[in-house]
């Protein structure tokens, strides 16, 4: 029944725990595994930081994006902040989706999920779910009940909610 599993995943304790459960269904169910990050452009650097929560990740995305200047330690949102920087902020939140993808791929491979693609997109969070779920004709949806937004702790987040009301396909809520 379920041939094709999509696992919306941007780095989040509740992400984690949801890829955790996409791929034991894949394992289970012998389906293949398609996991999206969406970029965080335009959103505000301090959700950036609840996203990229361990520090390794922010070195190896600097010493990617830019190799030859020294990495100096403070907060990520010094780092994004000013307008000079834009084009550089741009590859640093590509650079660490990628890494974000990267994770998740193989943690899921550990965790014996089947035959797994990844999608790195940029756009409204919910729509660029729906869309590569239709793209990729899955048959479920896996994705945490909130993600890094602060504000919205107590109820279900707001890109979860919409992917519920909204896709056509199966989807499990992880909390």
């Amino acid at each position: 029944m379920f041939k094709k599993i999509l696992i919306a995943y941007e780095g989040s304790e509740n992400a984690r725990r949801a890829l955790e459960v996409a791929s034991e269904l894949s394992k289970k169910l012998a389906a293949e595994l398609v996991v999206v990050h969406v970029l965080m452009h335009g959103r505000p650097s301090q959700e950036l930081v609840r996203m990229a929560e361990v520090e390794h990740m922010i070195k190896q995305a600097h010493r990617t994006v830019l190799p030859d200047i020294a990495y100096a330690t403070g907060r990520l949102d010094n780092l994004l902040a000013g307008g000079e920087v834009i084009e550089q902020t741009a590859r640093v939140l590509s650079s660490l989706g990628d890494q974000l993808v990267s994770y998740a791929e193989n943690r899921s491979s550990e965790l014996g999920a089947n035959n797994v693609k990844t999608f790195v997109r940029n756009g409204d969070f919910a729509d660029e779910i729906l869309e590569v779920a239709e793209e990729q004709n899955v048959d479920m949806i896996v994705i945490g009940s909130r993600g890094l937004g602060k504000f919205r702790e107590a109820i279900l987040g707001s890109v979860s909610q919409k992917v519920l009301h909204h896709a056509k396909q199966t989807v499990v809520i992880v909390k």
